[in-house]
């Protein structure tokens, strides 16, 4: 699993979200360069991280002093951590999500990228 993941985290980081947080440039990037199957699969790789980040997470952003973000911003904050790959997702920390959090350093939201994938076309 290990060389599968490492894989995902370099497509992920191959799509450059921390360049300008553009999703509709990602997602045609998306649409251009992966099956449906390939991009579904990237989908819930990042989506698992997401989730393990708020299941690792989830007790400090409602704690004291908290994450000062709301349910939606937690959801872009957690997809911005994904988003910028492996190595920023390995290393972060409560400090660091409560600073993007304060600074506002983060974009709405990585997950969009994914959305056509799940949307019909008219």
């Amino acid at each position: 699993m290990n060389e599968l993941e490492n894989e995902y985290w370099q497509q992920i980081e191959d799509l450059e979200w921390s360049k300008d947080g553009d999703y509709r440039r990602i997602e045609q990037q998306l649409k251009d360069n992966f099956l449906p199957s390939e991009a579904r699969q990237l989908d819930d790789f990042a989506n698992n991280k997401v989730i393990e980040l708020g299941k690792r997470f989830n007790d400090d952003w409602l704690g004291t002093p908290g994450i000062s973000v709301s349910d939606d911003g937690w959801g872009d904050l957690r997809n911005e951590v994904v988003g910028r790959g492996k190595e920023f997702y390995e290393s972060i920390t409560v400090a660091k999500l409560q600073e993007m959090a304060n600074t506002n350093d983060y974009n709405e939201s990585f997950s969009y990228c994914f959305t056509f994938l799940w949307t019909k076309s008219k």
